[in-house]
């Protein structure tokens, strides 16, 4: 078989490395190749192992066991879950989204008080009602007390409890206190199914109410004159929180006696004889905290005056109102309320025209109206309610009841004759 020089042509002897013609290698070449450096191979390897450990993370975050977290707030605490953030929140039925982290109340030493601290869910962003959804993802919801260390007494709170006075609330624990319990902190807890734990703090502020007895054994009462000095001082020597009782003489005032600040006036009980007012009592304080209370005492006038006139909440227990223009007149932001009480030959027995105010008491029980040209008028009653005229009787007025501005009133437990 021939050879023949790729480069000249020219014949070559068997197995020949080169053309002795054209002095040319005749073996074919192969192409070099390129090294690949170490460093490049080195951060390949380590672009793998990157995207290896993203897809592993990836995963391991999907499946990853869940670590419960812990909310503690003082009146409020905004939780998120499932897309939606819930206020969750103590606070006042009038204003269900506004917390309410402080509470102060009064008690005295040895008389137990009750009152509701309510519980709340909301959907944080629209206000509306969030516990029907929410109780879904609850595990216990429950309500302990941090006692005042520093207190001669304690707080108690009941376990929650769905209350049908506040429909919208999601619990409601009655706490239970006297006055010396101080300042102790209600703390809602809630522990949810996922593990989370959710505290809402509530400071309660209790302080001590003070009661005063002033008798007429002790102190100068016999005249209106000497009793309005008495009150004109006291007044000036207390707290308005404290409460003030007047243990009243069996004599006859004469004129019109000025409350300067709420209080209790006790007529005589003692069977000596009974209080009388020749006149009239204003009760119309500038200060004061407390309800006034009259309790047993007769109020006799002229057919041209008024026995009682309140522009603050009074209730009157157990007196007579003989011969006025007017037997008592509520009026201004009073809630003015007769409790066996006798009406006996008045214009107008008993008045309502208070155009504020809340409900005091809604029962004017076991009154008597008699011979009265108008036993009750009501002109203007504040706030929603019914009037409950159980056991009262009405005998003998021109007219019974004058229910100008058409209040609920419940006549069916009374007497008329």
């Amino acid at each position: 078989m021939e050879h023949k020089c790729p480069h000249c042509g020219a014949d070559l002897p068997e197995n020949a490395a080169f053309c002795p013609h054209c002095a040319q290698d005749i073996h074919p070449r192969k192409q070099a190749r390129t090294a690949t450096p170490l460093l490049k191979k080195l951060l390949a390897g380590l672009v793998i192992l990157a995207a290896a450990a993203a897809v592993g993370g990836a995963i391991w975050y999907c499946n990853r066991p869940y670590v419960p977290r812990e909310f503690d707030g003082v009146g409020e605490v905004y939780y998120e879950t499932g897309g939606k953030t819930y206020q969750l929140l103590v606070a006042w039925p009038a204003d269900r989204c506004a917390p309410a982290p402080d509470i102060n109340q009064y008690g005295r030493e040895d008389d137990l008080t009750r009152w509701p601290s309510r519980f709340y869910v909301n959907d944080a962003a629209t206000g509306a009602n969030g516990w029907g959804e929410f109780e879904s993802l609850v595990e216990t919801l429950t309500v302990e007390v941090v006692q005042d260390e520093d207190a001669g007494s304690t707080l108690t709170a009941e376990s929650p409890f769905l209350d049908e006075n506040y429909p919208d609330t999601a619990g409601t624990s009655v706490l239970e206190f006297d006055g010396l319990c101080g300042e102790p902190q209600v703390v809602w807890t809630i522990q949810m199914k996922n593990g989370d734990l959710i505290r809402v703090r509530q400071n309660i502020h209790v302080t001590l109410i003070h009661t005063y007895t002033y008798d007429w054994h002790d102190y100068p009462m016999d005249t209106l004159e000497e009793l309005q000095a008495l009150l004109d001082r006291v007044v000036t020597e207390v707290q308005p929180t404290d409460e003030l009782i007047f243990n009243l003489p069996p004599v006859t005032y004469e004129g019109t006696l000025t409350l300067p600040t709420t209080c209790t006036l006790q007529g005589c009980t003692d069977g000596s004889g009974r209080t009388v007012f020749a006149g009239s009592v204003l009760a119309t304080p500038e200060q004061g905290y407390w309800l006034n209370y009259l309790f047993d005492i007769d109020f006799v006038g002229n057919g041209s005056n008024m026995g009682l006139s309140a522009s603050i909440s009074t209730i009157a227990i157990g007196c007579t109102f003989t011969g006025y223009k007017t037997g008592i007149l509520s009026y201004g932001s009073a809630w003015t309320a007769p409790v066996e009480c006798t009406f006996t030959g008045n214009q107008v027995g008993f008045h309502f025209n208070s155009v504020d105010g809340g409900v005091t008491r809604a029962l004017f029980d076991n009154n008597v109206f008699t011979g009265n040209g108008t036993a009750v008028l009501l002109e203007n009653v504040p706030a929603d309610g019914t009037l409950c005229f159980d056991g009262s009787v009405f005998s003998g007025n021109g007219t019974d009841i004058d229910n100008r501005c058409g209040y609920d009133v419940d006549t069916s437990k009374a007497v008329f004759e």
